[in-house]
């Protein structure tokens, strides 16, 4: 394995759903469309909440809300809820999580979520998504570097 974080060993996990991208992973993107019901939501957590289950390695995430016109409370509380069921696990492994927002109703509706569930770890917001991958790269390379724990999957 080189010195790029994106280098991916088999031990990397795909999230399997169509709204994530498993391409540059431990970078996963997490793309919502314009508008979802709630079942298409709720489908997509618990791709994720599979994932959260076996994934034990360092990643970042770059979640791209800028095709979002519409989010119900319902689907901001679904968010929110299942931010705070990770919490835990994403404060270990989560190396930043970088939100493209590229408007004022995009930045109001992730305060809003995160105002139900502060998260534990590295978070920003960007108004276009190649600074966004950018910083998440970096925030792994970083993780690494800091704690010495490879982005593959810690043998504990």
């Amino acid at each position: 394995m080189g010195g790029d974080p994106t280098d991916a060993p088999s031990e990397y996990l795909d999230i399997e759903h169509p709204w994530i991208s498993n391409e540059r992973k431990p970078v996963y993107r997490w793309t919502f469309p314009t508008e979802a019901t709630d079942e298409d939501l709720a489908a997509c957590i618990r791709a994720r909440n599979d994932w959260v289950s076996r994934a034990r390695y360092r990643f970042a995430w770059v979640i791209d809300l800028s095709n979002v016109t519409r989010a119900p409370a319902t689907q901001r509380r679904a968010v929110a809820e299942h931010l705070k069921s990770c919490e835990a696990f994403s404060a270990r492994w989560n190396a930043g999580s970088a939100l493209v927002v590229p408007n004022a109703w995009l930045r109001g509706l992730v305060t809003a979520v995160f105002w139900v569930s502060p998260p534990k770890y590295p978070t920003e917001l960007f108004s276009n998504a190649s600074e966004a991958e950018r910083w998440a790269m970096s925030r792994l390379q970083t993780a690494v570097q800091y704690t010495g724990v490879l982005p593959y999957r810690d043998r504990q």
